[in-house]
């Protein structure tokens, strides 16, 4: 018999601040700047609950494919943990986290989730970790993307305390 648990793991290295990664990933609001889905499923929805980031953070969606619902359910400086209800019965967990090593910070991205449906549930299991696979690696490359260009427009912005004219 296949498992029925599948576990997926990306990294990648990003050169931007740590900071401007933890409010991409933390703030519910931010996730349509970085994440893949609608390319993916073009039909899928995203609903955000109040409160939109932290712990307790809740996004909801629905598409031709199924249902589901994530919540962030910890947050440190330098990761974020949450759990998803896939179609009201297949569950997992999972991080994102965001540490620095001199200058470029790793972003690593983790699930673990079980197919409770019986017969075929290895199957899904299967099926779940390949697409998982590829559309989280997807999604980092667009935070990288993302909080790299912040970063970098945040260097070069003119500081506007020293460019005023001086007059009161």
């Amino acid at each position: 018999m296949l498992s029925q648990k599948y576990t997926v793991n990306k990294s990648v290295n990003v050169t931007a601040a740590p900071d401007e990664i933890a409010s991409l990933v933390s703030d519910f609001t931010q996730w349509p700047r970085w994440q893949p889905w609608q390319a993916v499923d073009p039909s899928i929805k995203f609903t955000v609950a109040e409160p939109s980031k932290g712990v307790g953070a809740h996004q909801f969606w629905q598409s031709k494919f199924g249902s589901g619902e994530m919540t962030i359910t910890q947050l440190s400086p330098d990761k974020m943990t949450f759990n998803i209800l896939f179609n009201q019965e297949h569950i997992a967990q999972g991080s994102i986290s965001y540490v620095g090593k001199g200058s470029e910070v790793e972003i690593i991205c983790t699930l673990h989730g079980e197919v409770n449906t019986p017969i075929i549930g290895g199957y899904l299991a299967l099926l779940s970790q390949y697409i998982l696979n590829n559309t989280v690696k997807l999604a980092l490359n667009n935070i990288k993307t993302t909080a790299q260009l912040a970063t970098n427009n945040k260097a070069i912005a003119p500081d506007d305390s020293q460019s005023g004219s001086g007059k009161s």
